[in-house]
């Protein structure tokens, strides 16, 4: 295993000396991270190191995706197989304490749901007690379902699955009773059943489950970079900062500032207009992986800016 690096701007030279950020996402998983049919990866997840890409690089093209199965994303990431985790992973203190991990931030705010056969009257969580329940293998699922049902009393056999595809499989069959996965999870892989009609995701949330990228321990310059490039996203929409507008010469506080905060993280003078200019400002990036157009339709809910209502807030770049 690959010592983490840990002098001060390390990762940040590395990925220029290779000229790409290695990514870290899943095996597929339709509004994260999932090849389309022409083979080009598409998600928040995806475009999330995207955007670093473009503001380290100023290329939001170079990435090298790696796909990870929930059981290998921690591992990869500690052992510096990657520069960048985004693979749908939730923030826990286990992951931090026991991987040698960073959480950048949360890109993504969700809860434990289940997915359930239409034809089964299922309407609560409740009346799954003693049912077997599929879950990925590696991720909280298993975790949240034991603190949702041990105060009722009751117990549910969870049946462990190494990717999303397998889970699915497994669902579909008929070999477990129900499905549990983050929620925007579930709208996704509903999508890629024969019938989707015949099923359905319970609105009832078992968990709370904040995603978001993480980085190996020991580089506190490529944590703090990753992070502040995902705020500029996020301050970007709350200014009305768009893709269209970057280049039209529009008013904008952060993109006055940017050669000047660039300068403090070591980033290229046009760090924020190139990310957002390339991916888009947090708002295209979710509407685009989760919105009507992506066939999903998945409401922003918590993942709005707080001015709507969400969570979604920058702190000041001041």
């Amino acid at each position: 295993m690959t010592s983490v690096l840990t002098s001060t701007t390390a990762r940040l030279d590395r990925v220029r000396r290779h000229g790409a950020v290695r990514a870290g996402v899943s095996t597929g998983i339709r509004g994260l991270s999932a090849p389309d049919t022409d083979g080009r990866w598409q998600g928040l997840d995806v475009d999330t190191a995207r955007a670093v890409a473009a503001a380290v690089l100023g290329d939001a093209n170079a990435v090298e995706f790696v796909p990870l199965t929930p059981d290998q994303r921690m591992p990869a990431l500690a052992g510096d197989d990657i520069d960048l985790l985004t693979c749908n992973a939730t923030w826990t203190v286990s992951r931090e304490a026991g991987f040698g991990a960073t959480f950048v931030a949360t890109t993504c705010y969700d809860g434990g749901a289940f997915l359930v056969p239409r034809a089964a009257g299922v309407t609560a969580a409740a009346q799954l007690a003693g049912r077997r329940i599929g879950v990925l293998g590696g991720t909280s699922s298993a975790a949240s379902l034991a603190r949702y049902y041990a105060p009722l009393g009751a117990e549910v056999e969870v049946v462990p699955y190494p990717d999303a595809a397998d889970a699915l499989v497994g669902y579909r069959d008929g070999a477990v009773d129900a499905y549990v996965c983050d929620g925007v999870v579930l709208a996704a892989e509903k999508t890629r059943l024969p019938d989707p009609d015949a099923h359905v995701v319970l609105p009832e949330l078992i968990s709370r489950e904040p995603m978001g990228p993480a980085v190996a321990d020991g580089d506190s310059h490529w944590l703090k970079t990753v992070r502040w490039i995902i705020f500029a996203l996020i301050a970007a929409e709350e200014e009305g900062l768009t893709s269209a507008t970057v280049g039209q010469g529009a008013a904008s506080a952060l993109l006055d500032a940017q050669a000047s905060l660039g300068d403090t993280l070591g980033l290229p003078q046009t760090w924020i207009g190139d990310a957002v200019g390339q991916v888009g400002n947090y708002g295209e990036v979710y509407d685009r992986s989760f919105g009507a157009a992506s066939g999903l339709d998945v409401p922003r809910g918590l993942n709005d800016l707080w001015t709507r209502g969400g969570l979604m807030y920058a702190p000041p770049f001041a």
